[in-house]
């Protein structure tokens, strides 16, 4: 299993549209991808960071997404969301156990 969390900042004025656009858009966007498993959008309240959390089956789905036109897609859907236009740093975990 392949964990991938997604850090980026978002504009303080779209807490909520960030939860809509992730939940009507985006996963639906991965859930029509093999392999996917689950994602989460992790943030607080009044602050700018955000955590996609996404997990995926193996390495080869998680690849295949990233090649994808959907991730490109889900990328620019936030582009207006970004401070300072700065785009998400992805990081990626193989699971190691779990309970």
């Amino acid at each position: 299993m392949i964990v991938r969390l997604a850090f980026w900042a978002c504009r303080q004025a779209q807490w909520g549209n960030d939860k809509k656009l992730f939940e009507s858009s985006a996963v639906p966007l991965m859930q029509a991808h093999p392999g996917f498993i689950q994602a989460k959008l992790l943030g607080k309240k009044n602050e700018t960071d955000r955590i996609a959390f996404t997990v995926w089956e193996n390495e080869a789905a998680y690849e295949a997404f990233l090649a994808s036109d959907a991730f490109r897609d889900i990328t620019e859907m936030f582009a207006s969301m970004y401070v300072d236009d700065s785009l998400p740093k992805g990081q990626t975990y193989e699971v190691r156990a779990s309970s």
